[in-house]
C-alpha cells in the first residue's frame, strides 16, 4: 500500500511514499521443547519504527521496542514465554510486526511451533552413549524422539540414520571432556528429520566433482540444527563445489564455524556463526536471517567462481525475498559485496564489509521494499546497475538507504538525486571516495556529508569513524536499531553513520 507523505528529515521539496510493510523474521529455532522462561525473539525493521504484537496460547503481549535478549545475544523484539503456566504440549506462538508511521503497515509472521514441557511429558528423555564401533542409527532409535545420543571419540557416518516422522529435536553430541574436533561425522544423507548436532565436527572429503554436500536432505521434507559445530571439506575450499546442506535440507545454524568449503551454510537461521576460508558465496537465498555473524578470507582461487558477501539472484517472475543481515561483518574478502537481482522485502542493517579486490556492491532489475541502514563499506563502490534493455535496468520501489558510510555510489543518472521520487530514497549518508587524481567523487542522494577517509583501526579491521568526525552525528535515529554492530547501545540524539557507535 502506498501513501504520500512528506519526510521532513530530507532537505528537499519532493513528495515521497511511506515505506512498505515491515521486514521481520523469527530468531528462534522451531520445534523446541521449553521449560522455565523462554524469550522468543523477532528481528524487525522499518524506517518509521516497529512494534511486534505477540500471541502465546491466546495471551497477548506487545513489544514496543527492541531489547537485548539474553538467550540469543541479539537486540530484538521478544516475548517471554513462561512454560510452567502453559499445559504441556504444542504452543501456538504468533507474531505481527507493525510499523509506527501515520498509516501503519503490518506483516504477519509464520506461526512458530514450540512445545511446553515443564512437566517433562513431551518426547523422550533417554540418553544413550556409543562409540564408533556401534550403530549410530540404533542409538538414535533407542534414545527416542527428543532423546540424546552421546558420542565417544572417533569417526561416524551420517548415512541412513532414520526417523523422518520425528516431532522433537534429537540431540547428537560429544561425550563430556571430548573436544569438538575429536568427534567427527562424515558426509551422508541421514534420511532423518530434526536431528540436532551439538559441539561436534561434520565433514566431507570431496574433490573433482560438480557438487558435494555434508548433510543431504529429503527434497525439503527434513530439517537439521547445527549447534556450535565445525563443518569443513577435508580436501579444501577449491577442491569442488562443496556445501553444508544438500537436497533442500532446511538448516538452522547457531554458533560454530564453516571453513574450507565452496560456500557458506545457506541456512534459514544463522546466529553467532563464523564463516572463513571459502571460495564463493558467503550468504545467499530467500527466507533467511543472518545475525551476529562474521566472515573472512573469501578467495575463489582458480575455480572461476564469482563470490559475493551476500547474493540475491532470481529470474523473473521469481524473487529473492525476506532476507535479513543484521550485525554482520566481513573482511579480507576477494569478492563482491551486496549483490542482487530481483530482491524484495529485505533488510541489511549494521553491516561492515571490506573488499580486497575492488569489486562492486551492485543491484539491478526490479527491487521492492528493501532497507539498507548503518552499513560501512570499505574499498568498494556501490552501483545501481544501468544495463542495456529492460533486463538490466534498475527498477526500484520503496528502496531506502540511510545512515551508511560509502566510498562512492554511482549508476542511473536519472535517479542520482536519490530523493525517492523514482522509488529510491538515499539520505543521510557519508562519502569519502576520491578518484585517481585525488578529486572527490561519487556523492549520491540528499543530506550527504563528505569526509576524508579515516577509520579507527584498519589494521585490526575496526572500521569505526574516528573520534571527532562530524559523521558520528550525521545519521538519524532509528527506533528498531538501538545498538551498533557490536551490541553497543546508541545514545540519544543524532546517530553515527556506518555500523559502529565508536
Amino acid at each position: 500500500m502506498q501513501k504520500a507523505v512528506f519526510l521532513a528529515v530530507i532537505a528537499s521539496a519532493a513528495v515521497y511514499a511511506e515505506a512498505a510493510r515491515p521486514v521481520a523474521r523469527w530468531d528462534v529455532v522451531p520445534h523446541q521443547r521449553i521449560d522455565g522462561v523462554f524469550n522468543a525473539g523477532v528481528v524487525a525493521f522499518h524506517e518509521d519504527g516497529v512494534k511486534v504484537e505477540f500471541d502465546v496460547a491466546g495471551e497477548k503481549f506487545i513489544a514496543t521496542a527492541p531489547q537485548l535478549n539474553d538467550r540469543t545475544g541479539v537486540w530484538e523484539f521478544f516475548v517471554p514465554i513462561a512454560a510452567a503456566k502453559i499445559p504441556d504440549g504444542p504452543i501456538s506462538v504468533k507474531a505481527t510486526a507493525i510499523s509506527l508511521g501515520s498509516e501503519p503497515e503490518c506483516f504477519v509472521l509464520p506461526c512458530l511451533p514450540l512445545y511446553a514441557n515443564s512437566g517433562k511429558t513431551q518426547g523422550s528423555s533417554g540418553v544413550v552413549t556409543v562409540g564408533p564401533e556401534d550403530s549410530l542409527r540404533d542409538a538414535i532409535k533407542k534414545a527416542g524422539d527428543g532423546g540424546t545420543v552421546i558420542l565417544r571419540r572417533g569417526v561416524y557416518s551420517l548415512n541412513g540414520l532414520g526417523g523422518k516422522d520425528r516431532k522433537y529435536w534429537t540431540t547428537i553430541t560429544a561425550a563430556p571432556g571430548v573436544g569438538r574436533d575429536e568427534v567427527e561425522l562424515s558426509a551422508g544423507r541421514p534420511g532423518a528429520d530434526k536431528l540436532r548436532f551439538k559441539g561436534i565436527t561434520l565433514f566431507c572429503n570431496a574433490e573433482n566433482v560438480k557438487y558435494a554436500s555434508v548433510i543431504g536432505g529429503e527434497n525439503g521434507a527434513t530439517c537439521c540444527w547445527l549447534d556450535d559445530c565445525r563443518v569443513f571439506n577435508k580436501k579444501g575450499r577449491w577442491a569442488c563445489n562443496a556445501n553444508v546442506f544438500g537436497n533442500r535440507m532446511r538448516g538452522y545454524v547457531t554458533g560454530g564455524e564453516t571453513f574450507d568449503m565452496a560456500n557458506g551454510p545457506g541456512a534459514t537461521l544463522q546466529r553467532g556463526h563464523y564463516v572463513h576460508h571459502i571460495a564463493s558465496d558467503v550468504w545467499t537465498g530467500s527466507d533467511c536471517l543472518v545475525v551476529n555473524c562474521r566472515c573472512d578470507n573469501v578467495d575463489p582461487g582458480k575455480t572461476g567462481a564469482h563470490p559475493d558477501f551476500h547474493q540475491s539472484h532470481a529470474v523473473a517472475p521469481n524473487w529473492v525475498h525476506d532476507v535479513i543481515l543484521y550485525n554482520v561483518s566481513g573482511y579480507d574478502c576477494r569478492c563482491q559485496g551486496l549483490f542482487g537481482i530481483r530482491l524484495r522485502d529485505s533488510a541489511f542493517v549494521n553491516v561492515s564489509f571490506k573488499c580486497d579486490n575492488g569489486m562492486y556492491s551492485q543491484y539491478s532489475d526490479d527491487m521492492e521494499n528493501v532497507v539498507f541502514a548503518h552499513i560501512t563499506l570499505v574499498n568498494q563502490t556501490w552501483l545501481w546497475r544501468e544495463g542495456k534493455g529492460p533486463k538490466g535496468t534498475f527498477n526500484p520501489k520503496d528502496v531506502r538507504v540511510f545512515n551508511c558510510v560509502f566510498a562512492q555510489m554511482g549508476g542511473f543518472a536519472a535517479l542520482a538525486n536519490g530523493d525517492g521520487s523514482a522509488g529510491l530514497l538515499v539520505h543521510h549518508n557519508v562519502f569519502y571516495g576520491k578518484d585517481k587524481k585525488g578529486r572527490v567523487c561519487g556523492e549520491y542522494g540528499t543530506a550527504t556529508l563528505r569526509i576524508e577517509r579515516a577509520f579507527a583501526d584498519e589494521k585490526n579491521h575496526h572500521y569505526a569513524l574516528p573520534k571527532g568526525s562530524p559523521a558520528l552525528r550525521h545519521g538519524i535515529a532509528l527506533q528498531c536499531v538501538p545498538a551498533d554492530i557490536n551490541g553497543k547501545p546508541y545514545t540519544k540524539g543524532p546517530r553515527p553513520c556506518g555500523a559502529y557507535a565508536e
